[in-house]
This record gives C-alpha cells, sequence and structure tokens, in this order.
C-alpha cells in the first residue's frame, strides 16, 4: 500500500507529531473520528499503536517504569558506535512489540502479510511503519538515541517497478545517512532489519532461510 503522507514541515522531524497513514479508502468519517485521538508525541506512559492491517484499529497503550527500564538498559552502557546503536535499536524494537504485544493482542502477528484466521491482532506494513516510528520517536524523546535521530516514514512501490511497502527509518548523525527500519519482515518481537535507505529503496528483502 502506498504511503500518502503531508507536505515536507520546515520543522525538525522530532517536533511533528506522527499520524496514522492517511489512505484513500479510509476518507469516511467513521475512519477519521477513531484516528482523531491518535497520540502524535508518544510517551512510554501513553502512545498509540496501529493494528488489524492498515491501522484499522488504533490502541492507547502505557508502559509502567519497570517495563520502560528494560527498555532503558538494552542501551547501557552507551554505544561506542552508531554500528553498535543500531543493534540497540534493533533489540528495543524487539521488546516493544513483545510488551506491547500483551497488552494489545497483536503478540501473535506473523511475518508479512501472512493471515491464518482474521486480520484481529495482525500488522501490515503501514501497522508497523507506524509503530516503529512511535518506538524510535520515544527513544529518541527519552535521550536514549545518542548517534541516531528519527525520521519520517516512507515508501517504495509502482513507481520504481515494486510492490508497495512503507518503513519506518533513522538517520544517523555522524554520516547523514538514512536507514530504514523494518519490522514487516519478521513476526512480532522479533528483531526488525535496519539497512541503509539507498539499498531499501532498490527493494531490499531478506536472505530467505534454508
Amino acid at each position: 500500500m502506498v504511503l500518502l503522507q503531508a507536505a515536507c514541515s520546515s520543522q525538525p522531524y522530532s517536533e511533528v507529531a506522527i499520524k496514522p497513514i492517511f489512505l484513500q479508502q479510509h476518507l469516511h468519517q467513521s475512519w477519521q473520528s477513531s484516528h482523531r485521538n491518535f497520540i502524535g508525541f508518544p510517551t512510554p506512559d501513553a502512545f498509540s499503536v496501529c493494528h488489524d492491517l492498515s491501522c484499522h484499529r488504533v490502541s492507547e497503550v502505557s508502559l509502567n517504569q519497570s517495563e520502560w527500564q528494560q527498555v532503558r538498559l538494552l542501551f547501557e552502557p552507551q554505544a561506542d558506535s552508531a554500528q553498535t546503536e543500531r543493534l540497540q535499536i534493533k533489540q528495543a524494537v524487539a521488546l516493544l512489540e513483545q510488551l506491547v504485544g500483551n497488552k494489545t493482542g497483536t503478540g501473535g502477528d506473523h511475518a508479512k502479510n501472512v493471515l491464518t484466521a482474521s486480520r484481529q491482532g495482525q500488522l501490515d506494513c503501514i501497522d508497523e511503519a507506524t509503530n516503529t516510528s512511535v518506538y524510535l520517536r520515544m527513544m529518541e524523546s527519552e535521550d536514549l538515541l545518542y548517534w541516531h535521530q528519527s525520521a519520517p516514514r516512507t515508501s517504495r512501490g509502482p513507481l520504481s517497478g515494486q510492490a508497495p511497502h512503507n518503513t519506518a527509518s533513522i538517520i544517523d548523525t555522524q554520516s547523514r545517512q538514512r536507514y530504514a527500519v523494518d519490522s514487516w519482515y519478521f513476526a512480532n518481537g522479533q528483531p526488525p532489519a535496519i539497512v541503509l535507505m539507498s539499498e531499501w529503496k532498490q527493494g531490499w528483502q531478506p536472505e530467505p532461510e534454508n
């Protein structure tokens, strides 16, 4: 599904509210009403996540101090390089998916768009890109990131001859290289892929398992 974002803002991304991805088929009033209260500036105490495919449902979630401390500990000691911090980010996203999954019923989310029964509790790339962006924003606002900053969601698709796909992203503050943080290829609670955005845009996919 194609990511339809608002025009670029001159504000730093950290000061722009995160919103559910806007789909044309969701123009009806009921969707607008149900998503109006999406928490655009997430904190561990209160944040929103999308699920049930293409943000069909939004749940408000909170983490207690003990749960958020588990996330904090993944960034201790502070990474000595951007590469090490990307490994920490992978672990943190995986842990947050597990914690949130226990609260929202998304713990059984399958990799990609595999459905065994219904859409309930399942995430597509629109959900994954949004939720991972929420998690990255929380890491950034809680001063857990030293080598990176969160960046807007982005997409690849028909214009480049590929199937439509969305991802969250980060920027290496030293090299200024942008990376995709893609959770969609993996089941809930597994670390996302973090790959150079230039590679991701060219159609990157994980190597098939033997």
